[in-house]
Formats: structure tokens, sequence, C-alpha cells
């Protein structure tokens, strides 16, 4: 957390406004409704909170751009009150549980370890160690499929796409959602590609996506559309069909 005031973040709240020329859509004030009224899951809230902000700008230029804005939007999450956290907000709740200053040194210094927390996969809770020895375990067998991901199937699909469709930016568009979704197959755990379940293709990663990736506006069904394309490519070049 940073050792910055909300003032400090109303300030640059407004400058960013008045930068982007946005002060007629937006106000602090909102923003701070916003944050307060936010439900779900805590990541679930904040990446439709984030996606919301961006929602009032112009496309960024380029990702250093884009990030700047969010930093923004990022303190204002961290330092306004959550209704969820009784009124508090993410910095003063860390703050209550690891002092005023907590950094390693200050917790050594006052003779405190960090206690991990228990994980919960699926049905089963296990310890933190277990968990980061559960995952360095599926990061090896993943590695095949990884490959075959990044130096095979990528590749040929971004020259399959080419061919099929005209537009440069449907193609693009076509091209991330495929590699968000290989990233997310791998990041759930998947192995192989035939342990993909239908229904995450069919219906979980479509719906996944508006939360998740801030710089995208498709809908469900759009994102479903174009993972069939990316499944016509695999069936036609790989003999693979869901």
């Amino acid at each position: 957390m940073k050792n910055i005031t909300l003032k400090q973040v109303e300030k640059a709240l407004n400058a960013l406004f008045q930068k982007y020329n946005v002060q007629t859509k937006v106000s602090v004030e909102d923003v701070k409704k916003w944050i307060w009224n936010a439900t779900g899951g805590t990541m679930e809230a904040s990446n439709k909170f984030q996606k919301k902000c961006l929602n009032l700008f112009p496309p960024a230029k380029d990702i250093d751009e884009m990030n700047n804005i969010m930093q923004v939007f990022v303190d204002a999450w961290n330092f306004f009150p959550h209704k969820e956290l009784d009124g508090k907000s993410p910095n003063e709740a860390y703050r209550e549980i690891y002092g005023e200053n907590p950094d390693e040194s200050s917790l050594k210094s006052k003779g405190k370890k960090e206690v991990m927390p228990k994980v919960r996969v699926g049905d089963r809770e296990m310890e933190w160690d277990e968990f980061q020895l559960m995952i360095k375990q599926m990061e090896k067998a993943q590695e095949p499929f990884k490959k075959w991901i990044e130096k095979d199937a990528l590749p040929k699909y971004k020259k399959y796409l080419a061919q099929i469709v005209k537009a440069k930016k449907a193609c693009e568009e076509h091209y991330d959602v495929a590699d968000l979704f290989f990233q997310r197959v791998l990041h759930i755990g998947f192995v192989e590609l035939k342990d993909i379940r239908p229904s995450f293709i069919r219906s979980e990663f479509p719906s996944w996506w508006p939360t998740h990736v801030m710089y995208s506006d498709l809908k469900p069904a759009a994102v479903k559309k174009s993972l069939e394309k990316l499944f016509e490519f695999i069936e036609l070049v790989y003999g693979v069909k869901y």
C-alpha cells in the first residue's frame, strides 16, 4: 500500500478528468459511489469497476498510457471506503492487520511471522506450501502443452486468420481471444488440449471475459463466436473436434 492521502487521490482523479476532458461524464463523488456500492467477489468487483472507469476515456495510445490511467483508479479503489468492508478502505483494513509500516523489516523487528492463508481448490482446502507444490507440478506437466500453444498453434492460427479474415482489426481481435483463452486454460490447470471441458469453451470463458479483460468491450456471445473460429481451425489442422 502507498503512503498517500485521500486528498491526493481526489486531486489525481480531478487532474485525470481535466486532462481527458471528461469532467461532464464523471466526478470524484461518482467514483466514490461506484466503489461504495461495488458487489461480488473482490477480484470481480475490482475488475468491473476498472472497466467502467476505462470506458470513460478514448482508447489508450499504448500500454503505458492505459497503465497510467488505471493506476489512478487503483489508488481510488484502495483508499476510498467500501460498504463491504464496513466503511473502511482496503488500505485501512490492511494497516489494521499489519500496522502503519507493514514492510518486511518492521515485521521482523516486531518478531512477527507472516502466516499464509489456506487455499481452497475446488472442494478441497490445502496449506499454502502444499498449494505451491501443486502449482509447480502442474506447470511441469503443462510444459509440452504450453510449448505446443506458443510455438505451433498460435503462430499457425495467426497465419490462418490472415487468410480468412479481411479486416485487420477483426483479425487481431480473434487472435487476442485465442491468446487469452490459452492463457486462461493454463492458469486453470488444463494439461492437454483434450482435457479442456466443452463447458469451459462454450460458457465459462466467455462469461469470464467481460469482467477480466480490461481493454475489451466484447460481449460473451462475441467471445464464444470467436472461439468457434479457433476450434474450427483446430479441427481442420489438428483433427481435434469439440
